[in-house]
């Protein structure tokens, strides 16, 4: 069970609310560039197979959903552990100069505010796991 985040060029709006029914997503490059940005951020990617990428440590793992295409508009990253994420979520999005939205807020990511939103996943997690 992950706190999936959904990473794409979310244009100039300020939050979910304000973007159209018939919005479209922009390019925002190829995979491999993408890829090595990320790697520039976090070395410790693994990389080996393009289109699922694993970062993981002892506190979180993040898992980077790229999908099969060369030149694509957006790609998933699962999350899973505790709130250390965070600041590494923060830094692989602000160097790729990208947004990224759970879908359970209309805010984007944003390091401090969505600590709130990863909580509410990980009691929800909890409460499933402790059935």
């Amino acid at each position: 069970m992950s706190w999936d985040l959904f990473v794409q060029d979310w244009g100039d709006f300020d939050s979910l609310d304000e973007i159209a029914d018939d919005f479209e997503p922009k390019s925002i490059g190829f995979r491999s560039e993408i890829i090595d940005k990320i790697k520039t951020v976090e070395p410790t990617v693994d990389f080996s197979n393009p289109s699922w990428g694993i970062l993981e440590n002892g506190q979180f793992s993040i898992e980077f959903n790229m999908g099969e295409s060369e030149d694509f508009n957006g790609f998933v990253m699962h999350i899973r552990g505790n709130e250390l994420a965070m600041p590494c979520i923060g830094n692989i999005l602000s160097s790729l100069e990208l947004k990224a939205s759970d879908g359970s807020s209309p805010f984007f990511f944003d390091v401090e505010k969505s600590k709130g939103d990863l909580q509410k996943w990980i009691d929800y997690r909890d409460s499933i796991l402790n059935r």
